[in-house]
C-alpha cells in the first residue's frame, strides 16, 4: 500500500483540517511508525518471537547429541563413624573416617533417534521462523485496519462538526426570519431541533474516534495519552489495474501464512522418518574415570596398632635370628632386626600419608564399555506412534490444501472488492457535488422566501447523508486495499491514480 507522508492529507483537504491540540502538543504518528512500535511491543506478537530462541537451541541440542558425547562429573564427601564392620563371619574394628570420591564419565549413543532429529529440529525451526512472519503479517494488517478505523471515525467527527456549524447558521437564519416576520416560530424551533441533533451526532462521533485511538494504541503495545497522537500518514485513493491470476499465483507460492502451514507440514514429515527410526538399533559407548579418598579422623588408635604389630614383627625377626644363629648361617632379611622396628619417622608418615582428605585421590583404573541393542517387541507402541505421526502429517496436508483453496478465494475476493470500492469512490463524488449543490441552492430559495425550511432541512439532511457516504466510500477503497494486501502477504503500489 502507498502511504505518503504531509502536511495535510487528501482526506484532510477534502473534509477540512482537525481542531484538535496545538502541534507542540501531539506527537505525529505514521502508519509506519505504529507498526514499528507494535512489532517491538506488541505482547502477543513478543510471545510468538520469543519461540525462536527454543527453536534454535533445539537445533544445536540435536546437533550436539549426533556428533558430540555426554560428559559428567560427579563428586561427593561423607564420614563414617567408628564402630564394628562385618565381612562375612569376620569382624574388624573400624576407626571414624572422612571419605571423599569422584566419578567422570563420557558416554555416546546412536539410534535412529540422534540420528534423524537434526532434520526434525530444523524443520521445526524453519516452521517457528514462518510462523513468525505470517505474524508480522497479521500484525501489520490489524494496525494498519485500527489505524484505518481511526482515521474514518475523525472524518466523521469532522463531518458531524461542519454539520453543527451548518445547523447553527440555519438556525440563525431562521430567527432572524422570525424577527422580520418573514419566517415562522415553527421554523425556528425546527432549526433548533436540528442544532440539537447535530450536537448530540458530534459528541457521539468524537467519543467513537477517541475510543477507536485507544485501541490503537492497545495493538501498539505502549502507553501513550490519546489526546497527545496525530496520525498523519496519507492515503491515496488510485485506479486498480491488477492481474488476477498473477496475483494468486504469488499468493499462492509466497503468502507467509501459506508457506508457515508448508513448514509445519515439512516439520511433520520429520516427525514420521523419527517415530519409524525407532525400530533401528542403538550403540551405546562409554569411558569412566572415578577416584577415592579415606582419612581417619582419630590416627592415635592407628599408631599404636602399627607400633604394636611393627614390635611383634621384631619379636619375630629375632626369633628366627636365634634360630639361625645356632645353626651359624643367617639369611639377610633376619640379620637386622632392629629395622623393622617403629621409629618417629614412621609416625610422620602415617600422619602425612592420612592427609587426604577431599581431593587427594586415589585413582581407580579407566573403564570402557560398548553395548549394542536391538529393540523388538514393545506392544505396539513404536508402531502407534508411528502412525499418530503419519496421521499428523495427513492433517497439515488438508490443512496446506484449505489454505490454498482460502487464499485462492480470499485474493479474488479482495480484488472484485477493490475494484467495486473505486468505482463507490468515483460515484459519491458526484453525488456529494450534486447534494452540495441542490443544498446550496435550496439555502438561496429559502433566504429569498421561496422554499420552506423543510425543503432545506431535507437538502441538509441529503447532503450529510452524501458527505457520510464519500468518508465510508474513500475508507471502503483502503480497507479493500488493505483486505487485498492481506490476502496477497504484501504490499501493493498504485498502478494508477485520481
Amino acid at each position: 500500500m502507498n502511504w505518503r507522508l504531509a502536511r495535510r492529507t487528501v482526506l484532510l483537504c477534502l473534509f477540512g483540517a482537525a481542531t484538535t491540540l496545538s502541534a507542540q502538543q501531539r506527537a505525529p504518528l505514521t502508519l509506519e511508525d505504529a507498526i514499528d512500535l507494535a512489532s517491538k511491543n506488541n505482547p502477543l506478537f513478543l510471545q510468538t518471537r520469543n519461540d525462536l530462541g527454543p527453536a534454535a537451541w533445539g537445533v544445536r541440542a540435536a546437533n550436539a547429541s549426533l556428533l558430540l558425547p555426554d560428559a559428567n562429573l560427579s563428586f561427593g564427601v561423607g564420614w563414617q563413624d567408628q564402630g564394628q564392620e562385618r565381612l562375612g563371619a569376620a569382624t574388624f574394628a573400624q576407626p571414624s573416617v572422612l571419605l571423599s570420591q569422584y566419578n567422570f564419565s563420557l558416554s555416546y549413543t546412536l539410534n535412529g533417534t540422534t540420528l534423524f532429529q537434526p532434520g526434525q529440529r530444523r524443520a521445526e525451526r524453519r516452521a517457528v521462523e514462518r510462523r513468525l512472519d505470517n505474524a508480522e503479517l497479521v500484525l501489520h494488517n490489524q494496525v494498519t485496519a485500527v489505524y484505518l478505523e481511526v482515521l474514518r471515525l475523525e472524518a466523521r467527527a469532522e463531518q458531524a462538526e461542519r454539520e453543527l456549524r451548518r445547523t447553527e447558521e440555519y438556525l440563525r437564519l431562521a430567527q432572524a426570519r422570525e424577527q422580520v416576520g418573514a419566517g415562522t416560530r415553527l421554523e425556528t424551533m425546527q432549526a433548533d431541533l436540528a442544532r440539537g441533533q447535530a450536537e448530540v451526532a458530534l459528541v457521539q462521533a468524537r467519543n467513537a474516534a477517541r475510543v477507536a485511538k485507544l485501541r490503537l494504541i492497545q495493538a501498539l503495545g505502549v502507553q501513550l495519552p490519546a489526546e497527545q497522537v496525530e496520525l498523519v500518514s496519507e492515503f491515496q485513493v488510485f485506479e486498480p489495474r491488477l492481474d488476477l491470476e498473477s496475483l494468486v499465483n504469488e499468493a499462492m507460492a509466497r503468502h507467509p501464512s501459506l508457506v508457515a502451514v508448508r513448514a509445519d507440514r515439512d516439520a511433520a514429515n520429520s516427525s514420521v522418518k523419527v517415530a519409524k527410526a525407532a525400530y533401528l538399533p542403538t550403540l551405546s559407548l562409554r569411558a569412566g574415570w572415578s577416584g577415592f579418598t579415606r582419612e581417619e579422623t582419630d590416627l592415635q588408635s592407628s599408631i599404636v596398632q602399627t607400633r604394636s604389630s611393627r614390635a611383634a614383627t621384631v619379636e619375630l625377626c629375632n626369633t628366627f635370628a636365634e634360630l639361625y644363629d645356632r645353626t651359624g648361617d643367617v639369611p639377610p632379611e633376619w640379620g637386622n632386626c632392629s629395622a623393622l622396628a617403629f621409629t618417629p619417622e614412621d609416625s610422620i608418615s602415617i600422619v602425612k600419608g592420612n592427609d587426604v582428605f577431599p581431593f587427594d585421590f586415589a585413582n581407580q583404573p579407566l573403564t570402557l564399555t560398548a553395548g549394542f541393542s536391538l529393540p523388538i517387541f514393545n506392544g505396539f507402541n513404536r508402531q502407534l506412534q508411528v502412525e499418530q505421526a503419519i496421521a499428523l502429517r495427513n492433517d497439515m496436508d488438508h490443512q496446506v490444501r484449505a489454505y490454498e483453496l482460502q487464499i485462492r478465494a480470499d485474493v479474488t475476493e479482495a480484488v472484485n472488492n477493490l475494484e467495486t470500492a473505486y468505482q463507490t469512490v468515483q460515484l459519491q463524488e458526484e453525488n456529494t457535488q450534486t447534494a452540495g449543490e441542490e443544498l446550496r441552492l435550496a439555502q438561496e430559495r429559502y433566504q429569498l422566501g421561496a422554499g420552506t425550511f423543510l425543503e432545506l432541512l431535507d437538502s441538509q439532511t441529503l447532503a450529510a447523508q452524501a458527505e457520510v457516504d464519500q468518508i465510508e466510500a474513500v475508507f471502503g477503497f483502503h480497507q479493500s486495499l488493505a483486505a487485498l494486501e492481506a490476502a496477497l502477504g504484501r504490499s501493493l503500489e498504485p498502478q494508477g491514480g485520481n
